[in-house]
């Protein structure tokens, strides 16, 4: 058994990278230097440094931002500071972190309300801590067809996967089960989680860092994590290979696998075989495994059913054996903003500017020519860069001023 991170040695340079890292970007791409957080998160540390409070906080986290938008360089010897500190309460065990906040919010494209954590900034900076340290390892044991929330494996990927199987090979996709995992990220437990790292990293340090980060969880997973996205795809990909790798039969000396592609959206399963048998057989085990060795359970609306009878609805899209359309209800809602947008009359807000770049995404890769000219798709996408550029544009000035 092969274990990971047994050279690598935890250094101040290493944290102080990490902690760039976090400060330079994000999941949606936007750097954190200016947020009211981080600009909180460095008060601690003046604070902490001058070994005193400030008279006046509000206005001392008012002036970090002023100078983490006009020139941040001023603040490098204070990340140096921060990251002497992270780095010797690893070393030392002695990682304190604030609770978790937590907040329930309606996801209205898929009808469900998800509990999201929000963490502190230092809490951020050690995600980045700990997934640097271990993306060697997640690299290594994530599945090349395990999508979402990893960098060039989203939607697209997904879907691009999907329609060449199907059509470069049918008969090896003739049957098709697709099942969810019931509430993946609450039910995966803390000892599932902590036994699966402990088996695989040999470092004290990281093992220390991620006990202590799942700790911080208030059950599972944190929904909206960086190192949760990592995690929640580390622990499936167990499931992941014990499918593509050890579901098989055997026939006159040779291995034949039950299914023949398989992929994971996150905690969205599908697996396509060209014997329903061996498929349904393939199903079974996989639940039992899913069951057995991680504590998650396969809701049962689960299907199984042949390519031709149905689409595969997956990731937003509708992939058939001959085309590939958007599903319905996002459709329906995307069609509305791009009618309403293309009335010349009606003024674009900024919500429909968001709205209209969010959607464009799924029509992209889509969408006929005849529809795309039917709503001025074109234009309208245009209009609403301008309307989020100058957004941000004056939300800068207003900053500043």
């Amino acid at each position: 058994m092969k274990r990971y991170l047994k050279d690598f040695e935890l250094s101040f340079e290493f944290v102080k990278y990490s902690i760039y890292d976090c400060l330079n970007g994000s999941t949606s791409g936007r750097q954190r230097w200016t947020r009211y957080d981080t600009a909180s998160f460095f008060a601690d540390y003046v604070e902490k440094i001058l070994n005193k409070k400030a008279s006046s906080r509000h206005k001392l986290i008012n002036k970090i931002r002023k100078i983490a938008r006009e020139d941040r360089s001023q603040l490098f010897f204070l990340v140096d500071y921060i990251a002497n500190e992270m780095y010797l309460e690893i070393k030392e065990r002695r990682i304190k972190l604030v609770p978790i906040r937590y907040s329930d919010r309606y996801d209205s494209l898929s009808k469900k309300t998800r509990r999201i954590g929000i963490s502190s900034m230092k809490q951020q900076c050690y995600d980045y801590i700990a997934v640097n340290a271990m993306k060697k390892m997640f690299n290594a044991k994530i599945g090349h067809y395990q999508c979402a929330s990893l960098k060039n494996k989203g939607q697209l990927f997904g879907k691009n996967a999907i329609e060449t199987w199907v059509r470069t090979n049918p008969k090896k996709c003739a049957w098709i089960f697709k099942a969810d995992i019931k509430k993946f990220y609450p039910s995966l437990s803390h000892p599932v989680i902590k036994k699966l790292l402990n088996r695989d990293i040999k470092n004290n340090d990281m093992l220390y860092l991620a006990f202590t980060l799942v700790d911080t969880y208030e059950e599972g997973l944190c929904i909206g994590s960086y190192l949760c996205q990592y995690i929640a795809n580390y622990t499936l990909s167990y499931a992941y290979h014990y499918v593509s790798e050890m579901l098989y039969v055997e026939r006159r000396g040779k291995r034949y696998n039950l299914i023949h592609h398989v992929l994971f959206y996150m905690d969205d399963i599908i697996m396509l075989g060209s014997n329903k048998k061996h498929v349904k057989k393939a199903a079974i085990e996989l639940e039992k495994y899913l069951n057995d060795f991680l504590g998650l359970k396969l809701k049962p609306d689960h299907q199984l059913f042949p390519l031709d009878s149905r689409p595969i609805d997956m990731m937003g899209y509708k992939v058939y054996s001959y085309k590939t359309v958007v599903r319905r209800r996002i459709f329906n809602r995307a069609n509305k903003v791009f009618i309403k947008v293309k009335d010349t009359r009606n003024e674009m807000t900024l919500e429909d500017a968001y709205k209209i770049v969010s959607y464009y995404g799924y029509f992209k890769h889509t969408f006929n020519k005849k529809y795309a000219k039917k709503v001025k798709l074109s234009k309208s996408l245009k209009k609403a860069k301008e309307v989020i550029s100058n957004e941000s544009i004056n939300r800068i000035q207003r900053e500043t001023a």
